[in-house]
This record gives structure tokens, sequence and C-alpha cells, in this order.
């Protein structure tokens, strides 16, 4: 029994020290944030600051500066110059027109006796993803009365995947159809909505789609002898009712003949 008591409270430091471990690894990482390319980024002080005669606060990115508050008076960096604003009277800042080269971990910190982070944000700036296409594979499509299967491919500037579907009246089953793109944080999926198949390009900041119609994909490849059946039929009927047509007035005619005379 003490044996058990004793791996029990083990199991809870253990289970303690990860949940501490985790909770740490977040705050040194900082609060992700992500930035559509040519945006502007407004960085928040997220505690309460009152600076003293020889405080500051000092906003910086991976370790270089941006800004520096005193009580009375603040100085910006030369590379931030032209590109920043100081839109509340906290400490907080305004980064304006970022571009990638701006992602990077921004910390402000309040440099006094003991320093403190005040604020920590890892900034991630990506641009729009590119334009997807959606297209059925060539010789794909099979179709019987049952079901109707075809695999398709959606492609974007840098990537492509491939799905097969197979679809009856109800349902359509699927495989494949999700890929992580080279480029981090950007998605490329197929997936089949309320009779659509549709292709998501995604990032954290942008999306784009194409989609095609399941039954103008299945119909726009019906069999072709099933077709030619149908109109080999079409003409049997056809020159059948116009031989009995014919039979008719013919057998009209001479009947006519025949009371003239």
């Amino acid at each position: 029994m003490q044996g058990n008591r004793t791996e029990t409270v083990m199991f809870i430091f253990v289970i303690l020290g990860l949940l501490v471990c985790t909770e740490a690894q977040g705050i040194s990482a900082g609060t992700p944030v992500f930035v559509l390319k040519g945006e502007d980024l407004l960085l928040n002080v997220t505690k309460a600051v009152v600076l003293e005669d020889l405080d500051f606060i000092s906003w910086k990115c991976n370790n270089s500066n941006i800004v520096r508050f005193t009580s009375n008076d603040k100085g910006v960096s030369a590379n931030y110059d032209e590109r920043i604003e100081f839109p509340v009277n906290n400490y907080s800042v305004k980064l304006k027109n970022l571009e990638e080269a701006d992602s990077g971990v921004y910390t402000a910190v309040l440099e006094r006796v003991k320093p403190e982070n005040v604020a920590k944000y890892n900034v991630k700036v990506q641009d729009r993803v590119s334009p997807v296409n959606l297209t059925v594979v060539n010789n794909s499509v099979s179709r019987n009365s049952s079901s109707c299967s075809f695999t398709v491919t959606c492609s974007s500037q840098d990537s492509h995947i491939n799905s097969t579907f197979t679809c009856d009246n109800q349902t359509c089953s699927q495989e494949g159809g999700e890929r992580s793109e080279g480029i981090p944080d950007t998605f490329l999926q197929v997936h089949q909505l309320s009779g659509s198949i549709i292709c998501n390009h995604s990032n954290h900041v942008s999306w784009t789609n194409d989609t095609l119609i399941i039954k103008d994909v299945c119909h726009q490849h019906d069999d072709p002898e099933g077709l030619s059946v149908c109109l080999v039929k079409m003409c049997v009927f056809s020159v059948g009712l116009i031989i009995m047509v014919s039979a008719v007035i013919t057998v009209h005619l001479m009947e006519k003949l025949n009371k003239n005379k």
C-alpha cells in the first residue's frame, strides 16, 4: 500500500513539473502573432507600468533596439523612425507596413534594478497565399449506374496534391488530399462539401480556393458507348415510325386511286 502511495505522489509531481515547464516555454516563446505583409502591428505593454526617474522601457526586436521610453521622453532607432507610431500613452507602439524580414521576437523590457519583461510577442509576417487551380485528372473518371469515381489535382504556385473520390447518390469517400507546403505555416487541402469538391490554400493571414461540382464532373464524362446505344434506339424508332407513316399514306393513296377507277 505504501509503495502505491509513493508512486501516486511521484506521478502527481511529474505531471505538475510538465505543466510548469510547458507554461514556462509559452512565456519564453512569447505570444504568437501573425501579420499580413504590408499591414500594421500594434504592440501593447501587457502590464501597468509607472516609470520612476531612473527607469526606462525598451522595445526590441531580436535584441535590436526599436524605441526607448523614459519617464518624460522617448528615443526611436533610426531604422524605425519613419515606421513607428504611438497611438496610446502607455508605452505601446504601432509598427507600419511590415515586411517578412520584420518577423521575430518583440520584447518590451522594463529596465530598473531588476529588469522585467512587460510584453513579449513572437511575430510572423506572411504574404498572401497564391491562387489554386482544381482540375480533373485526364482519363480518371469511371462511372456506372450506382457510383462515379474520379481523381482531382489541386495546384498552387509551390505545390500540388491529388485526391480520389468515389461518390454515389448520397455520399463520397475520399483518399488523400492534405499537405503542408514547403513554406512554413502554409497548407493545401482538398475536401468535399455539399456536392462540391473544394481545394483550399491557406496560411494564418489569408486563404483562397477553387471548386468543382461533383455532378458536373460525372456527367461531363458519361460513357460514350452508352450515348451511342441511346442514339441507335432513337434512330431505329424514328425509321420505324417513318416506315409506318409511309405505309399508311401509300395504302390510303392506293384505295383512293381504285375508287376513282
